[in-house]
């Protein structure tokens, strides 16, 4: 499928929508209005120096997604990679960094597991308690440590952000029911009265599956389920409390998700726990100390084939960070804090592993006059993977005239090897099979130095441009590589290797450049009384130049060319809402030979997939009937690996909203 075919419909619904903007908007106003509260002095988006996504809670319902991951696929500037619809498993990248190089987080507390990279996706929040989310591109390691070389995605809740709402009680569910046995349910309130306000919800996504196309078989079946329960009280005028329990739960298919081999049968089962708490005391106006604390503890359980022995791996995560910010004037303002987390690992596959890591940070935000903003950071930061570091960041604003501004940014970013990264298949009981991933515990940390320029260009009240350079250089970049068993065995001394086989094995690369082009252009125009057109459309240029001839597994995957977007046209009555992706990347061919034993697969180069949503009210801003299509062109492609990406898929049902 070309770019243009489906493409074409696509942008001329928005240039006409564009045309028709005649009024001011929310997020024509987002720049200068919408606070960033990653940016760690809660500043307007506009004003951070940096290219800025945010999310509002409130239109989540719009998009025609059933998770969060899928959500961030329709976002411009994002690339997911899939293994799976509805939440089974994706890879986020930003910037053309591997998965492991983005940073999430909830509520500013590190959300990655220390195991791998790839559940970066297992969120575990539900719609119903998010206030924004905020995607920020380029480095964030001066603000929050190590992994934010490509970007950070902070998700702010409405129980732990310090925003004002008022009082009342909102209920929001969406039940669909689909082909191939779906059942999806996401549904979930949020109450004020009186400095105390709770929110909660249930985000269940099941079905039988459809059936693989691979030898032996199988169904791209899943149940993925995430409960959780937050609650905030204001204890006095100056203080507050806020508290916070979440589990999610996956049971999947798992068939060539990390292999290429006929052989693999994959199951995988993992689980989250999230315990956090915070504390906040508000001096006065200008100044303000936050104490927040994070403990949480996931298990992945993953059979290769029924007759294996599972890989079982218990991962524990604390993590407690303090900040005080402080307003000294209306044109200098400070945050200065620390954070400190452990993270270990108990497996019978990679053994039993602990590290600390420790951070000092400092963050100055200054207007020396009107329209410039000049943001600085500073990090000190410690691990006992890459010792001690210092970690620097500089942004800068210029706002030209009413309808202009012009940003800039530098920074350096660091990154620790994961577990799996260090000690996949370490101690594996039996010969680890030919293709298998293997761990390096020589590995280096990841260093990269960034820098990126770009203006946002608001030409009418509800339409805004924006377009960014940016430029990447990173050493010690960490990849698996197909390597000779003798010389994986020279390097780690594992001794359950087959010295006749080629493994996947983890080593840093000698340098990568990264550069690229973003742009965007989004609009929240009013159509006619009652009428209004929503949405965004993204293109992004990738290129990476890998030092070498070395031909990695993961950056290979990086789309060269990247369109995403979604539009939602809405009315009282009915919303009809679209999102699509386009991408265009290196080819490759995995084939079968007799000592292999590889799928007969191809990472497809390019492809197109499109989701549809349409809503019609039965009882007038309270009851929808909601149908939707996954894939609706029925695209045959996979995205990483030899995962099949599902074909087309049918669902239907209601949406309920009740406030009061």
């Amino acid at each position: 499928m070309r770019l243009t075919r489906y493409a074409t419909p696509f942008l001329c619904i928005f240039i006409t929508g564009n045309a028709l903007a005649q009024t001011p908007a929310d997020s024509s106003r987002a720049l200068r209005e919408v606070t960033v509260y990653g940016s760690r002095l809660n500043q307007p988006a506009g004003q951070t120096g940096r290219y800025v996504t945010v999310i509002p809670g409130r239109t989540l319902s719009q998009y025609p997604v059933a998770s969060l991951d899928d959500l961030l696929r329709l976002l411009p500037a994002i690339e997911v990679q899939s293994r799976g619809n509805f939440g089974t498993q994706a890879d986020i990248t930003l910037r053309g960094s591997t998965f492991n190089q983005v940073l999430i987080l909830l509520d500013g507390m590190r959300l990655n597991d220390p195991l791998t990279g790839h559940f970066a996706g297992y969120l575990p929040i539900t719609p119903a308690e998010i206030e924004q989310i905020e995607v920020v591109r380029g480095p964030g390691a001066a603000l929050y440590g190590p992994d934010a070389v490509g970007g950070f995605i902070n998700i702010v809740t409405k129980t732990f952000a310090a925003t004002h709402r008022p009082d009342g009680v909102e209920l929001a569910g969406t039940f669909l029911a689909g082909e191939y046995n779906l059942k999806s349910t996401n549904a979930g309130f949020y109450g004020q009265d009186k400095g105390l306000r709770l929110a909660g919800g249930i985000l269940n996504n099941s079905a039988s599956g459809q059936l693989l196309s691979v030898p032996g078989g199988g169904r791209n079946d899943f149940k993925l389920n995430t409960y959780s329960l937050s609650g905030a009280y204001q204890i006095s005028d100056k203080l507050s409390a806020a508290a916070r329990a979440s589990f999610d739960r996956r049971e999947y298919n798992a068939q060539n998700y990390y292999t290429t081999l006929a052989s693999d049968r994959a199951r995988e089962t993992t689980a989250r726990d999230w315990y956090q708490g915070q504390l906040r005391y508000d001096w006065n106006p200008r100044a303000r100390t936050e104490l927040q604390l994070v403990g949480t503890s996931s298990t992945d359980v993953y059979v290769f084939t029924p007759t294996s022995v599972a890989s079982d791996h218990l991962m524990h995560y604390l993590n407690v960070q303090g900040q005080h910010q402080l307003r000294l004037s209306d044109k200098v303002q400070l945050t200065l804090g620390g954070q400190a987390d452990r993270r270990s690992v108990r497996s019978n596959d990679r053994g039993n592993h602990a590290v600390w890591h420790q951070g000092a940070f400092a963050v100055a935000g200054l207007a020396p006059y009107t329209g410039l903003n000049v943001t600085a950071a500073l990090r000190l930061d410690h691990d006992q993977a890459y010792g001690t570091e210092v970690v620097p960041q500089l942004t800068a604003s210029q706002q030209v005239g009413e309808k202009l501004t012009v940003r800039a940014a530098v920074g350096r970013a660091i990154r620790a090897a994961n577990f799996t990264e260090q000690y996949n298949s370490a101690i594996r009981p039996g010969t680890v099979p030919n293709l298998f991933n293997v761990g390096n515990p020589g590995l280096s940390a990841e260093r990269t130095i960034s820098y990126e320029g770009g203006l946002d260009f608001e030409p009418l009240p509800a339409i805004t441009l924006r377009a960014t350079y940016f430029n990447r250089y990173g050493r010690n970049l960490i990849d698996y590589v197909n390597t000779p068993s003798s010389q994986v065995r020279e390097a780690t001394g594992f001794t359950n290797l087959n010295p006749a086989a080629t493994y996947r094995f983890a080593q840093n690369l000698f340098a990568v450049t990264t550069q690229g082009l973003e742009f965007e252009a989004s609009t929240r125009a009013k159509l006619a009384a009652g009428l209004r057109l929503e949405g965004s459309v993204g293109y992004t240029y990738t290129h990476l130049n890998v030092a070498g001839e070395v031909v990695s597994q993961y950056l290979s995957n990086v789309a060269k060319h990247l369109v995403s977007g979604n539009l939602s046209l809405v009315q009282r009555r009915f919303t009809v809402a679209v999102g699509g992706v386009y991408k265009q990347r290196t080819a490759q061919q995995t084939t079968v030979t007799p000592t292999n034993g590889q799928l007969a697969v191809a990472l497809t180069p390019s492809y197109v997939v499109f989701n549809a949503r349409l809503e019609a009210a039965l009882l007038p801003e309270r009851l929808w009937f909601t149908g939707q299509v996954q894939n609706l062109f029925n695209g045959q492609y996979s995205d990483l690996l030899g995962a099949q990406m599902p074909s087309r898929w049918l669902m239907a049902g209601v949406r309920l909203a009740l406030r009061r």
